[in-house]
Formats: structure tokens, C-alpha cells, sequence
């Protein structure tokens, strides 16, 4: 228990000398320095872990107190700088990140560095000095007693005698997990979304946005926001709604009980919902759902954007209307818009106007002429009943007359408008004309001097299934030359751009590590062994988002970086140990390694253990496997370290035989007797 608390101790120190250091570098505290701190913990013990087992499995072999705690510290210094070198050298190409992804990573990365550092400077002063208050003295002449060994360790011997028996055989395995992870991975995982871009958590609700025209009033926002409260107030099915009102916007939250999250019931008032929406002119009512009724997808908006470039604005239109009409053909495809624009902060400006279709026929019928009819019409929508001009100091203003409320525009009333006839008899305007919406152009884009349109649409069902028909859609559109049909960019996707900059870091990042690892083992050989480490991680990261069915998201490629940093820290320790033991031991090179890696395994293990323990919150009391911007991160670290963990421990040994046996076999085919003897320098 008081090693424990030793070891829990370097927590608290770790994390009060970074937010020391924040504090005076001027970051803040928010979600992603939190979950920089957070993420951390596991890593912060590790140090310390190493170095108070090293000095305790020398007191127990037989050495004085003062001994185990000089001499233990002592050797696990270089091994502990280069764990540590690499676990926070992968952080240095995050300087070079650009844009969204500099202000959310860089200070995580920031926040890491200190507190590991700070987890280096505890563990070689607080821990020996602390330690050396726990140990027994004991009798430098008396032997160690013949302990049997537990076991886990003497599985773990016979376990690594074999592999080490068929280093090849042991080699091969991982490469064929490695190539059958990937393929579940890469066709059963979601991958290259944004966090955030299909909803916002896992619970189900509704968002109704209204938006008025610039100049308009609260009252008149708020009249037409209480249409809807009243419309959701006569729906039991609805548990709660929230509404803010502002002069020209209003939005309305709709959550619904737990019992009707996994149901259609959200989505058919949704469609109810939708359907009011479209009876109000001069407003912009737009509906969204989110939540697994709705497979985290919008309303109203859609999920998912194509866009159509090309020199030629009328080709780009009939491209648009050509793909908008074998969308909807798919029974999962709703709202399909072939004239989706967006405005700033990724506003949607979709504009429609509503247009008059006179039924001739029936307006002939009743004598009524077309231009008497449009005067009416005109006079009901724009609510003038009279028009002067007066003067006014010698200036001469021209004045209308309109009755009260004529800003209000409700075409369900506009269709029981009375108009006369030529005869003085009353007839509803809706028996004499149809009133449709059309989609109008919102704005004008060009990229690289062509002109783009976007098609948007909903896509309800699984993620999977919609990025597969999403991409097979774009793949069957066949274009004339000079033309192009993508998936839109920036829309809870990544751009290539960012994608770049991440495949940049990450390439940069193991470059780093191999520098480090090099100049650790003074060999070009060696640093390969722990590097192979990486693809062994990632077997646990593929099959662990395979089976959670967790997004691969912007932040899972970040934990992959991190992930780097971290898995090799084992096999550095194992590699330099059994450098170490084969220095200062005369032992054939496979008792060598079998000795190793043996004396290592408990420091492995417990390293491995406790950070992937610290990493457990965040992901055990989320609501599901994509309720927030960490899980990924999680994901991806808990997962490379499961595995690596097992395969640092069966398969860096194999490795490490084939490496040296390999360059020991260079040696041995040279003659040296034979150059000798010919006149050579045999000392030399």
C-alpha cells in the first residue's frame, strides 16, 4: 500500500508542476487541455514504475538498501530519457500544425510535454529519496533467499522459449493479424469524419431554426415561433421543449422520453414538423433531427454533399438535377436539394420562392382576366389599399396605406383570399390558382473560375451504408471532359489539406523516434525492432474500433501519433535490458534475451497496465462509443496498447534474435586466420 501511494504521489506532482507551467505560459483549461491532462495519467507513473521496481528487484536479489536505490536508478536512466524522448518527441512536428487543427491540438500536446517532463524529474528525486524511507535495511553479506518464481512469470519463460524456438513462425503471426485487422478495419470502420459532424451525442431531439429577414421584430419571431409551440404542445409523444427568441432568429430544442429514442416516432414529427415549415413565406424555418432515430443525421439540411464543378453554368445545373434525380430513386434518400449553397459559420442559405400557376381553365370559366386576377393577387400579398404622394417642406413623398399585420404571409390563408369577379361574384383565390415553391439560386460560386453547385441530401440508415452509397453514387456519375462531381469537403469530413498535414506529422514523428531510438542502441538495426512495435499497436486499434464500431475520426488519427510515442516505450526498455544483460553477462545470445526480457516483463506489464486503466473513464461512462471528442483518442491508445503490450512481449524477442543472429552470421563468414595468413595483421 505505501508504494502505491509512493507511485500515486507522482500524479499530483506531475500535474501541479504543468498547470504551474500553463498557468504562467497563458493557456487555459478547457476540454482538450483536460483531456491532455487526463489521458495522461497512466503515462505519468510509468517513470516512476520502472524505476521503483528496478531498485526493488535488486533489493530483493541480495543488495543493500543504499545499493538497490543508487544502483537501480542508476541503470534505468538512459532507457527512461529515451522512453520519455520518444513519447514527447512525436509531439514536435504539431509546431508546423496550421488552421482548426493548431488551436485544438497544439495545447494538448503542450499540456503532455509538461507533465511528463514533470513525471521525469519526480521519478528520479522524490521516488529514490522516498523509497529509500520504505526498504529495510538489510545485511550486505546475506544471500538472497530462493524465491520461486509467480506464475505468470514462469508462463511467460516457457511462452518466449518457444518463440524463440521458431523466431520466423513468430514473426508471421502478427503479419497475417495485422493484414486481417485492417481489412474488418477497412471496410466495417467509419472513417475520416470530424467529431461533431453527425449530430451532437447519442440521445434524440429535434431543432427547429427560424430565421427572418434583417430589420424584423422580436414580436413578429416570436408569433411565428409560438405557431410550432403550439403544434408540440398537442403532442403527447414530446417530453420537453426549450425556445430562444431573438429579434430575427429563434431555435426550439425537442427532446422526447427515453423510451422513444430508438423509435420512428421522433422522425414523423420531424416530417410533421417539416411539412408546417413550408407554409410560411419571407421566413426561413428549417427542422433537424439528430440521435439514433435519426442515425445522427439532420433534417431538413441532409448529411451528405456532392458537388458539381464545370466552366458552363447551365451544365453544372443539368449534371446537379441529373444526380438529384437517381438519389432519390434510393428509398433511404429524403430532402435531396440540387441547389444547396451555404452561407458563413456554415449557415445554410437555401432560397425558394413561391410562385403563382393560374389554372386557366377555371379563371375562363368564371370570366375572370389574367391581369384582373394578378392586380388582386398583388394587392393581397402586398397588402396596399392605397397610394399618394404628399408634400412635405417643399418635398414632395410618396406614401402608401396598408392594413395592420400585412407582413404576415400565411398561404393557407392567402388560398381562402376572396377576389371578384368581372360579374361582383366572390370566389376563392385557391379554386383559381395553384401556389408552388421553387428553388432559386441563394448565391453565385466559383472555384478556380468554374462554377459549383452542391447537392445535398438525407441519407437515413446506418454510417456505413451511407458512406457506401455516397461514394457509389459519385463513382457512377459520369461527366463530360472538363467536368468534375466530388464529395464536398469541410462538412463533418476532412479536407485533403488537413489529411496531409496529419500523414506530414505522423511520418515526421517516426522519423523522430527512429533518430532517438539509434542514438540510444548506437545501431541502424536495433531502433527497427522497436519500431515494428507501431504495426503491432495497430492490430489492437483496428480490431478494437472494428468490434466498439467507434468513428476513426480526425481525433483517432491523433491518438495514432500519441499512440507511436507511447507503445515503443516497452520495447526500448526490453531491447536496452537485454543490451545490457549481454554487456555484463558472458551468456549465449538466446539465454541473453530469454534473461532479459524475463527481468522485464513485471515493469512491462504494470506500465501497461496503469496507463491503460487511467485511459478506461474516459471511454466506460460515455454513452456510446462516439458521445464525445475523446473516445476516439481513448480508443486508439487502449487499443495499441492491448496489443502491443502482448506482442512487445513474444515477438520484440524474436525479432531481436533475427536481427542479431543475422549480423553475427556477417562475422562469422569472415576468415580473420586465413587473412593472417596471408601476410594480414592478425591482431588487428
Amino acid at each position: 500500500v505505501r508504494t502505491s501511494l509512493v507511485i500515486f504521489a507522482t500524479i499530483a506532482f506531475s500535474v501541479l508542476i504543468a498547470v504551474n507551467v500553463i498557468y504562467f505560459a497563458g493557456y487555459t483549461m478547457n476540454q482538450l487541455t483536460l483531456m491532455g491532462l487526463a489521458a495522461g495519467f497512466g503515462l505519468y507513473v510509468d517513470n516512476s514504475i520502472v524505476v521503483l521496481e528496478n531498485i526493488y528487484r535488486r533489493w530483493q536479489q541480495g543488495h543493500s538498501r543504499r545499493e538497490a536505490i543508487v544502483d537501480g536508478a542508476t541503470h534505468v536512466v538512459l532507457p527512461i530519457m529515451a522512453a520519455t524522448a520518444t513519447t514527447l518527441i512525436v509531439y514536435a512536428p504539431f509546431l508546423y500544425l496550421t488552421g482548426e487543427q493548431r488551436v485544438y491540438y497544439l495545447p494538448l500536446a503542450v499540456i503532455i510535454v509538461l507533465s511528463v517532463l514533470g513525471s521525469v524529474l519526480v521519478a528520479f528525486t522524490f521516488i529514490p529519496a522516498l523509497v529509500g524511507k520504505l526498504l529495510p535495511e538489510r545485511d550486505p553479506r546475506a544471500r538472497a533467499g530462493d524465491r520461486r518464481p509467480p506464475f505468470y512469470q514462469r508462463f511467460y519463460g516457457g511462452l518466449v522459449g518457444r518463440t524463440l524456438r521458431w523466431p520466423w513462425v513468430t514473426v508471421a503471426v502478427p503479419v497475417l493479424l495485422l493484414a486481417g485487422s485492417f481489412y474488418l478495419f477497412d471496410n466495417h470502420v467509419t472513417k475520416g469524419r470530424i467529431w461533431g459532424g453527425w449530430g451532437r451525442g447519442e440521445s434524440t431531439y429535434i431543432d427547429v431554426h427560424i430565421r427572418l429577414p434583417r430589420g424584423s421584430d422580436i414580436g413578429r419571431t416570436d408569433d411565428l415561433t409560438r405557431f410550432f409551440e403550439d403544434r408540440l404542445g398537442e403532442m403527447p409523444e414530446v417530453r420537453q421543449f426549450v425556445t430562444r427568441v431573438s429579434p430575427t432568429s429563434s431555435h426550439t430544442r425537442v427532446t422526447f422520453p427515453e423510451e422513444l429514442e430508438h423509435t420512428n416516432v421522433p422522425v414523423r414529427i420531424k416530417e410533421q414538423l417539416f411539412a408546417y415549415s413550408l407554409g410560411f413565406a419571407r421566413a426561413e424555418v428549417r427542422v433537424y433531427g439528430y440521435g439514433p432515430s435519426f442515425y445522427g443525421g439532420g433534417g431538413g439540411g441532409g448529411n451528405y454533399r456532392i458537388q458539381v464543378l464545370g466552366y458552363n453554368y447551365e451544365e453544372v445545373r443539368s449534371i446537379a438535377e441529373d444526380l438529384g434525380a437517381r438519389l432519390e430513386r434510393f428509398p433511404r434518400v429524403r430532402d435531396v436539394n440540387t441547389n444547396a449553397s451555404y452561407g458563413y459559420w456554415g449557415s445554410r442559405d437555401r432560397a425558394t420562392e413561391f410562385a403563382v400557376e393560374i389554372r386557366r381553365e377555371i379563371a375562363a370559366r368564371h370570366e375572370m382576366p389574367v391581369s384582373r386576377l394578378v392586380s388582386q393577387i398583388s394587392s393581397a400579398v402586398q397588402g396596399q389599399v392605397g397610394g399618394a404622394t404628399i408634400k412635405m417642406g417643399g418635398d414632395e413623398i410618396r406614401y402608401d396605406v396598408k392594413l395592420e399585420g400585412n407582413r404576415k404571409i400565411d398561404l393557407h390563408e392567402l388560398g381562402k383570399t376572396l377576389v371578384l369577379t368581372p360579374s361582383g361574384d366572390p370566389i376563392r383565390l385557391g379554386e383559381l390558382v395553384d401556389i408552388v415553391e421553387h428553388d432559386v439560386l441563394a448565391s453565385i460560386r466559383r472555384e478556380d473560375q468554374q462554377y459549383e453547385r452542391t447537392v445535398e441530401y438525407e441519407f437515413r440508415g446506418p454510417y456505413k451504408l451511407g458512406d457506401v452509397t455516397h461514394k457509389a453514387v459519385i463513382a457512377a456519375t459520369s461527366v463530360p471532359p472538363g467536368y468534375q462531381v466530388r464529395k464536398a469537403e469541410g462538412y463533418g469530413w476532412w479536407s485533403d489539406e488537413d489529411k496531409s498535414q496529419i500523414y506530414m506529422i505522423l511520418a515526421v514523428a517516426i522519423f523522430l523516434v527512429y533518430m532517438v531510438t539509434a542514438a540510444l542502441f548506437e545501431s541502424l538495426r536495433l531502433p527497427l525492432c522497436v519500431l515494428l512495435t507501431v504495426p503491432m499497436a495497430l492490430i489492437g486499434v483496428f480490431l478494437l474500433f472494428f468490434y466498439t464500431d467507434a468513428h476513426f475520426t480526425r481525433e483517432a488519427y491523433i491518438g495514432v501519433i500519441m499512440m507511436g510515442g507511447i507503445v515503443v516505450n516497452n520495447a526500448i526498455l526490453l531491447v536496452d535490458h537485454i543490451n545490457r544483460v549481454r554487456r555484463e553477462h558472458d551468456l549465449a545470445l538466446k539465454e541473453a534475451i530469454l534473461r532479459g526480457t524475463m527481468e522485464r516483463v513485471r515493469p512491462i506489464l504494470m506500465t501497461s497496465a496503469t496507463t491503460i486503466t487511467a485511459l478506461l473513464p474516459l471511454v466506460l461512462f460515455s454513452p456510446s462509443a462516439n458521445a464525445n471528442i475523446w473516445n476516439a483518442i481513448a480508443y486508439t491508445l487502449i487499443g495499441g496498447l492491448l496489443a502491443s503490450t502482448f506482442l512487445v512481449l513474444t515477438v520484440t524477442p524474436a525479432l531481436y534474435l533475427l536481427f542479431e543472429r543475422g549480423r553475427n552470421s556477417v562475422f562469422d563468414s569472415v576468415d580473420f586466420g586465413g587473412m593472417a595468413g596471408r601476410g594480414g595483421d592478425a591482431s588487428a
